[in-house]
């Protein structure tokens, strides 16, 4: 088991680790923080993709934004993968 509220991205052909940064209120939206590396162009308003969390629950997800030139995400919950 990885550290409690790091997640890995699967979007595309990459996967880019992060962590869980909040949940956003009970809409199904959350906001991810994600490692800068090459792959992120994959992430665009719109792209769907999957989520994995530290306990390795797999759910889908499609990007709502960008927040941050950080590598900051909304993302929402779709189901489970």
């Amino acid at each position: 088991m990885r550290e409690f509220n790091a997640v890995v991205a699967h979007f595309g052909g990459a996967a880019l680790t992060g962590r869980l940064q909040a949940l956003e209120g009970g809409r199904g939206l959350m906001r991810i923080a994600l490692d800068p590396v090459g792959g992120d162009a994959a992430l665009q308003e719109g792209a769907e993709g999957v989520l994995e969390m530290h306990d390795g629950a797999r759910f889908r997800v499609s990007v709502q934004e960008k927040l941050a030139d950080a590598g900051e995400w909304r993302v929402k919950l779709i189901g489970r993968a």
